[in-house]
């Protein structure tokens, strides 16, 4: 919200310590004529606050300056107002407000835009050449000399200029009507209504970024300017080619940008001006664009020199942003020396805005340079300076939780590090340009302001994967968007696509879309993810670029070298003791190796959390992101796959193989989740581990229901569709995770309209992504061993019941180890060591709250290092097949609350994070022996077949197995129905297979 002017004595103050901020030939100047020169003498109070990084009370100051001091007539406001708006956007801007500081800016440019002929008002008595400045500032300066042998100009401070209409002007307004105006003239600082009308223009594009040439005022201002409104072989016309060269760039015309700026450098050739600054660092941020490094560092620096002449520290604090920047891409381990000379500069005591930011940058510099000291001093210097600022609320105190973090994690203090990450993202939310770029786009875009291809485009800059030069630009503001997704923009990003027909695009954008949810759960928004599985995967997985990755990290970091050796070092010991000891010997060794892998964990996740804040590039591998044809590429010709993508307006499906392709949209969402909803309740799902009612299950509605709602999933079903396929892969989304597609009725082809259930007719699998679709790995390794844990299935069943289960189990696994008391270390370390993993446990944390709370192995439950988030932590590895009969989700209750899918598709795609290509888990929880028997038929024949088959070829052997009402621990009730065997969904559809489709290993 505005700033008021109600402080008063702060303002009067203020007065005092102004006198810096105005050259003292324009103060001597101006002192007899206060009441008349605009933008007056107040207004110029605002920036001793300003300087100090005081942004309130500056713009309170400014504020009060525009109410009081403004000139306004029937025409509305005057050019002056155009400083007030400008310098009141700036404090807003550092303050973090895009949103009033745009507003301000618009502002002063529509001002601009009422008065573009300001310039040609100028009484040209009053005009006379320029001359060089007697006190040139730049001598003072401690960090360099200017190599472009310029002059400061000294121009006037004021010029006259007319306001109101001639004598013959008023005549014709008497002639023909309007409002006279009695011609005056007025002393103006033309110079400075020219610099703010600059600063407005390149602000007000940072703010707007890509979104700038799409906008109508964009235009309005390049156009006002292309004619040049300038008295004609005049010094004021360097002042338009600069403003027009910044307008250029704004409308993203950079090569004609460039060559207006550098000619508007200098007037007569020779002389520095007041937009000299702005133009020289709109030149370095150009050049920084195309990495051109060396011309950017020139211009900045020149900049900074200019800038000091002119008194312009906010100008130097920009140009200063940009050194560092550049510093820190081109000489990470070098400590910037022009910023250390600037430390000596004299004007630093009197500008904490500047002494603050400079001693960031040194923090940031001395931290690359793994002078953790020197960092955490000049940390403390900036903190120094921003006390009792307003500034530490704004875009500075933000950079600070954001560098403290950074210096925290390589001084070894993970908890304060991700505890100051945390604050820095929460505030830099609020204030990230390209956050601000996309809540804008998503309104331009409901407003209809923009097409669907001008929207695309944005949204492909915008929302785009972390690039390389992401991570070595903005490291932090590429990890606060990761951690923000914007569901709105995503959801408008995939509609662009549908409307303009693109279906194969619309595709792959849903699955960068479910990649960005994914990541957004992760810490630091998976970036950590990323570098483990840069650093930690096999080379065969790495492509050309994630070598380079890899070489370029170990060459830099070379601990991470040892710590990877040790901990496969350690990793070979612990695998050749058994999973569950039985001696005290052997167990206290495999005690003593998990400690000391816990510590080389805890030391690698502690120096990649220092890596992640850094500007240092990595892919992001898991999830794998494939084109919609590299996909399809990799099916065979008989594969299937059926693709969703939930919006707020309609469920979009996707039905592909390797040669064609089809999508249509089912347009009522809310129709579809209570049809699903009714296929749970009629299988006998009300409530989670409530009791199933034997009669319910005799009830055979579902199977009228369910083929109506895979007829809705795939309008186009025709009788014998199934028999051309070999495999159907689904790709589940929102409420269609809980859908148990092998049980949907569907017509069998063979005429009289019978109708099956669908995994009679075909193998069913599903995947979190449509990347994940096809198996990244060439075969499925043989297992060495399998841990399997024993608790109860259900709550309070017997110990016969779980011998029972393990009996079954037991002979069906390769080197199976039961594990039935507490372990000797937390199971993230021991399942490093785990080829296959069965949970003969009820989950009982699993859907109850934090996903990645959960623990996968239950047998540690509750403690730390058992939840699956910790089962992501280094070295990477966990089992390659997972099985949770015990696992929980949204299905159990039916769909009553607000289940949207999140607990299956996150729990997969963390425990693929790990490494496994295969989890099969329940949907819902029936804890009889149709689960145990599913875990049974696909473990046995997993090893020579692909999964999806041998899930189909156990489901048919489960569905003819007898019902024993012992063995199912929550029916209830016998009607004497027909039900005897477990041929019920019940029974074996609760089971759900997600696999990526890899082969087993075929024997030599």
């Amino acid at each position: 919200m505005p700033w008021a002017s109600s402080r008063t004595p702060s303002i009067l103050f203020l007065v005092l310590i102004a006198l810096f901020a105005l050259p003292a030939q324009s103060w001597a100047q101006n002192n007899q004529r206060r009441s008349t020169t605009v933008p007056s003498d107040a207004y110029f109070v605002g920036f001793g606050a300003f300087f100090q990084g005081d942004y309130e009370t500056a713009g309170e100051a400014f504020n009060s300056a525009g109410k009081s001091s403004a000139i306004i007539s029937s025409d509305g406001r005057w050019v002056d107002s155009i400083c007030y708006a400008t310098m009141l956007g700036e404090c807003h801007y550092q303050m973090g407000n895009n949103a009033l500081a745009l507003e301000n800016y618009n502002t002063a440019l529509l001002l601009f835009v009422q008065h573009t002929n300001w310039l040609l008002r100028i009484s040209p008595d009053s005009i006379r050449p320029v001359s060089p400045e007697t006190n040139d500032r730049r001598a003072n300066v401690t960090w360099g000399s200017s190599g472009r042998n310029t002059i400061i100009g000294n121009y006037p401070d004021t010029l006259p200029m007319y306001r109101g209409n001639t004598d013959a002007q008023n005549q014709q307004v008497v002639r023909n009507g309007g409002v006279l105006s009695t011609l005056q003239v007025t002393p103006v600082r033309a110079g400075e209504i020219a610099r703010c009308i600059g600063l407005a223009i390149f602000r007000r594009a940072e703010i707007m970024g890509p979104l700038a040439p799409h906008d109508g005022l964009t235009g309005q201002v390049l156009g006002a300017l292309q004619r040049r409104p300038a008295p004609p072989n005049h010094w004021t016309g360097a002042w338009v080619d600069a403003q027009y060269g910044l307008a250029l760039a704004a409308a993203g015309k950079t090569d004609e940008a460039v060559q207006t700026l550098q000619r508007s450098l200098t007037t007569a050739g020779q002389y520095d001006h007041v937009l000299t600054p702005l133009a020289l660092i709109e030149l370095g941020r150009l050049a920084l664009k195309q990495q051109n490094y060396p011309a950017a560092k020139t211009y900045f620096l020149e900049a900074t020199y200019s800038a000091a002449a002119f008194n312009q520290y906010g100008q130097i604090e920009d140009a200063l942003d940009g050194l560092s920047e550049i510093s820190m891409i081109t000489e990470p381990g070098q400590m910037p020396q022009g910023l250390l000379a600037m430390q000596n500069w004299n004007e630093l005591r009197k500008v904490d805005a500047l002494r603050a930011k400079l001693n960031l940058a040194l923090a940031e510099a001395n931290s690359y340079m793994g002078n953790v000291p020197a960092a955490s001093s000049a940390l403390e210097q900036a903190r120094r300076a921003m006390t009792r600022r307003s500034m530490a609320k704004g875009r500075v105190g933000i950079r600070y939780n954001y560098l403290s973090a950074l210096i925290n994690f390589q001084a070894g203090n993970a908890n304060k590090g991700t505890s100051d990450f945390i604050t820095a993202v929460k505030g830099n939310r609020a204030v990230s340009t390209r956050l601000y770029q996309t809540e804008m786009t998503n309104q331009l875009f409901v407003s209809g302001t923009l097409n669907e291809r001008a929207t695309q485009l944005l949204y492909d800059e915008l929302l785009r994967e972390p690039t390389d030069a992401d991570w070595i630009s903005a490291p932090f503001e590429t990890l606060t968007v990761l951690l923000t997704p914007n569901a709105a923009a995503m959801e408008h990003w995939f509609n662009t696509a549908v409307i303009r027909k693109q279906p194969e695009l619309a595709l792959e954008l849903a699955d960068r879309i479910r990649r960005m949810r994914f990541f957004a759960t992760l810490p630091l928004g998976g970036r950590m993810l990323a570098l483990r599985w840069v650093l930690e995967s096999p080379d065969s997985a790495l492509d050309t670029k994630a070598k380079l990755q890899r070489q370029e990290l170990v060459g830099k970091y070379p601990d991470l070298k040892v710590m990877q050796d040790e901990a496969k070092r350690l990793q070979g010991e612990l695998a050749q003791i058994s999973l569950q000891p039985d001696d005290k010997e052997s167990y206290a060794k495999q005690r003593d190796l998990a400690e000391k892998l816990k510590v080389v964990s805890d030391n690698y996740e502690l120096l990649l959390g220092a890596i992640a804040l850094r500007r240092t590039p990595s892919q992001f591998l898991f999830p794998p992101l494939k084109s919609t044809p590299e996909i399809r590429e990799k099916l065979d010709d008989t594969q299937l796959v059926l693709s969703f993508f939930s919006t707020s307006r309609a469920v979009h499906a996707f039905l592909f193989t390797k040669k064609d392709y089809v999508h249509w949209t089912l347009d009522n969402p809310r129709e579809v989740k209570g049809q699903i909803g009714d296929l749970l309740k009629q299988i006998g799902l009300v409530k989670r581990d409530a009791p199933v009612q034997m009669k319910d299950l005799n009830d055979t509605q579902w199977q009228t229901t369910s083929a109506e709602l895979l007829k809705k999933f795939i309008p186009s079903l025709k009788p014998g569709f199934w028999n051309n396929y070999s495999e159907l892969v689904v790709i589940p989304d929102d409420v269609v995770w809980y859908v148990p597609f092998e049980a949907m009725h569907t017509d069998d082809g063979l005429g009289a309209g019978h109708t099956v259930p669908l995994v009679n007719l075909i193998p069913v699998r599903y995947a979190p992504t449509a990347s994940l679709a096809v198996p990244e790995k060439g075969a499925r390794p043989r297992p060495q061993n399998t841990a399997i844990i024993v608790g109860r299935l259900f709550n309070g069943e017997d110990d016969e019941v779980t011998q029972q289960h393990f009996d079954k189990l037991k002979d069906v696994f390769v080197a199976p180890d039961r594990i039935d008391r507490p372990t000797a270390a937390p199971s993230y370390l021991l399942s490093k060591v785990w080829n296959q993993l069965v949970v003969i446990d009820d989950s009982e944390d699993a859907n109850r709250g934090d996903i990645w709370a959960w623990s996968p192995a239950q047998a540690d439950r509750g403690k730390a290092g058992s939840e699956l988030a910790a089962w992501l932590r280094s070295p990477m590895g966990g089992p390659e097949v997972i099985y949770l009969p015990g696992f929980h989700t949204g299905a159990e209750d039916a769909l009553k609350g607000s289940s949207s899918g999140e607990d299956i598709f996150l729990t997969s795609l963390g425990l693929m994070a790990t490494g496994s290509e295969t989890v099969l888990l329940s949907r819902w929880h029936s804890a009889g022996s149709g689960s145990i028997a599913v875990v049974e038929g696909v473990g046995k024949r997993i090893g020579e077949m692909p999964a999806s088959t041998a899930m189909q070829e156990t489901i048919a052997e489960v569905r003819t197995m007898p019902l024993d009402s012992k063995m199912e621990p929550r029916l209830k009730g016998n009607d004497g129905g027909a039900l005897q065997t477990l041929d019920h969904p019940y029974f074996w559809a609760d089971m759900m297979l997600i696999d990526t489709g890899i082969d087993p290993q075929k024997n030599e």
